[in-house]
């Protein structure tokens, strides 16, 4: 007025918006909110373009584009009002508004946190309550970080820092310091921080324990470190842990070496695929071994014969439920023989023989040599040999042809039987033997619902049942043999055969056997024959009539000399 004048001096910045933006993030307002709270965000400033009887027409962007507002963000006003803040929430809000033609802007950023803490920070490193102990090398340097997690505690920074005792680090010597604390998360305002202690070099001096303070608003923690000189105690106990496993290697190696069988048994019953499904063949194994000549039945080494034509059939059989083909006792002697033999070779997926000292004394493997695709089946490897020495043999003549026969077998495998301390079941060679052969899904017979109470000894100690010496054979079977040019008596022909005795019941109308009685005889003569029992589709009228073209009739001397070892 006319006596007074006030002189208001202004700064005015020019600032353009920056790239692509409605606006420059020099020039904004800055609006907080917690998660999950409500919040309101005004377009400030705007008084001034108001006219007094109308509201302002406002419209609002976020990050300078339109946007379609959740249904819990609501305009009113000039003002947008978020019911229920997100995360997402988070950023930069504009307001617009026509001013004479003129328009006018606004931005705000929103920052949207987590809830403000109320707990104080937590150690991670070295942990609470646990004291760390680092074993450290004299005259090195040494780095130890001391981590924590700060919850959301408003404007305030994290506070964290090292001490020795009642002393602070700056109060120490000066070749140990602190280095700066270092953000290494950070999340709605939650962060993870870290501060190192640093050594230039470790002296004696510096073995002590170190603790890390972490504090905010609501309280403090602290976590320790103790520096312990690396001695001979830690080389006494890394030199012992190796140690250790050094023993438990070759424990484990001895373990393998051991029980190397027991150990692929195992895994193969449970893990292991069957080999006899889908391969079309009808035996797992053919058991190829030399003839006992009768007159050789009491000779020196019996165990081994006796172990070729009683033990081996029964204990595989029986109690491992594998079946074999025995030429000398699944097949009869005829002109087909050699072809027959072949085929059943060809059918079984191993060929088990039995090198025994009559074997190789009377060239038993010839018929592998002389028969040529079954030569070819060996030395192709079509079929997996399993050689089963019954002693020791290298003195015998023809050992060194064994030895060849050795070479030219593509698949071959070699078990050895030791005699008694090879006898039970539960023994290597039988453990050995069950591995190379085939693999079969199926669980083992149960000797008691395999075996009669007269065979209980074969598998306890596998002691074979004795032999019966049976004369007069063919005698036994008919009453009259006036037609039979080739019978002769049992006074002038003695035969022995080896049999296994059971005892039975003998059917009504069977034919009867006054010599038999009620003792069962199974040998490798027609089991028809020896039961005593007639074809169901051959019934005879009359028990003492036997044309000559029938099955049941008695076996000649020429017939009986082939199948003179019966089992």
């Amino acid at each position: 007025n006319s006596t007074y004048c006030m002189k208001v001096s202004m700064s005015l910045t020019v600032a353009e918006n920056e790239s692509g933006l409605c606006y420059n993030s020099r020039i904004r307002y800055l609006e907080k909110s917690e998660v999950t709270k409500r919040k309101e965000i005004s377009c400030p400033d705007m008084d001034d373009f108001k006219k007094s009887d109308e509201e302002p027409e406002v419209v609002w962007y976020k990050e300078c584009k339109p946007k379609m507002w959740r249904s819990i963000i609501i305009q009113k006003g000039n003002a947008l009002l978020i019911q229920e803040v997100q995360e997402e929430d988070g950023g930069n809000y504009t307001c617009e508004l026509k001013y004479e033609g003129k328009v006018v802007r606004r931005t705000t950023e929103l920052k949207v946190t987590a809830l403000l803490t109320d707990k104080p920070p937590k150690p991670l490193f070295p942990m609470e309550n646990q004291p760390s102990v680092i074993d450290v090398q004299l005259g090195k340097p040494l780095n130890i970080p001391c981590k924590a997690f700060f919850g959301f505690s408003g404007e305030s920074g994290p506070m964290i820092y090292w001490m020795k005792g009642e002393k602070f680090i700056e109060e120490l010597a000066s070749h140990i310091r602190e280095g700066e604390i270092r953000l290494l998360k950070e999340h709605l305002g939650e962060k993870e921080v870290e501060l190192a202690l640093i050594f230039d070099s470790v002296v004696e001096a510096d073995l002590a324990n170190y603790t890390c303070h972490v504090e905010n608003r609501n309280g403090r923690k602290h976590a320790s470190v103790l520096l312990r000189k690396k001695d001979l105690i830690y080389k006494i106990e890394l030199a012992g842990g190796l140690g250790a496993i050094f023993l438990l290697v070759i424990l484990l190696v001895i373990i393998y070496k051991c029980y190397n069988i027991e150990l692929m048994l195992f895994y193969r019953q449970h893990f292991g695929s069957d080999e006899t499904m889908d391969d079309n063949k009808e035996y797992d194994a053919c058991l190829s071994y030399t003839k006992v000549e009768q007159d050789t039945l009491d000779c020196d080494k019996p165990e081994e014969e006796r172990f070729a034509l009683e033990i081996l059939p029964d204990v595989l059989e029986k109690h491992y439920g594998y079946k074999l083909f025995i030429p000398e006792r699944d097949l009869i002697p005829s002109g087909t023989y050699i072809e027959d033999l072949t085929r059943c070779i060809e059918q079984s997926r191993r060929l088990i023989i039995l090198l025994t000292p009559g074997y190789i004394l009377r060239r038993g493997w010839s018929i592998f040599e002389l028969e040529s695709k079954l030569h070819n089946m060996l030395v192709s490897g079509e079929i997996k040999v399993i050689f089963i020495e019954c002693t020791e043999l290298k003195g015998n003549l023809n050992f060194q042809e064994v030895e060849s026969l050795k070479r030219s077998i593509k698949l071959l495998s070699l078990v050895k039987w030791k005699g008694p301390q090879s006898s039970k079941l539960n023994s290597k060679f039988w453990k050995q033997l069950v591995y190379e052969m085939p693999i079969k899904k199926k669980e083992m017979l149960s000797r008691r619902h395999v075996l009669d109470s007269a065979e209980q000894g074969l598998f306890g100690e596998l002691q074979p049942v004795p032999s019966i010496t049976m004369t007069s054979t063919s005698a036994t079977l008919v009453p009259s043999q006036a037609d039979l040019p080739d019978f002769h008596h049992s006074d002038s022909v003695q035969m022995r055969h080896c049999c296994r005795g059971y005892n039975h019941e003998m059917p009504t109308s069977t034919l009867q056997l006054p010599s038999l009685g009620n003792h069962h005889t199974y040998c490798n003569l027609p089991m028809a024959l020896l039961n005593g029992q007639q074809p169901l589709n051959n019934a005879l009228k009359d028990n003492q009539e036997f044309p000559k073209n029938s099955s049941l009739l008695p076996l000649s001397s020429k017939e009986l000399s082939f199948t003179s070892d019966i089992w």
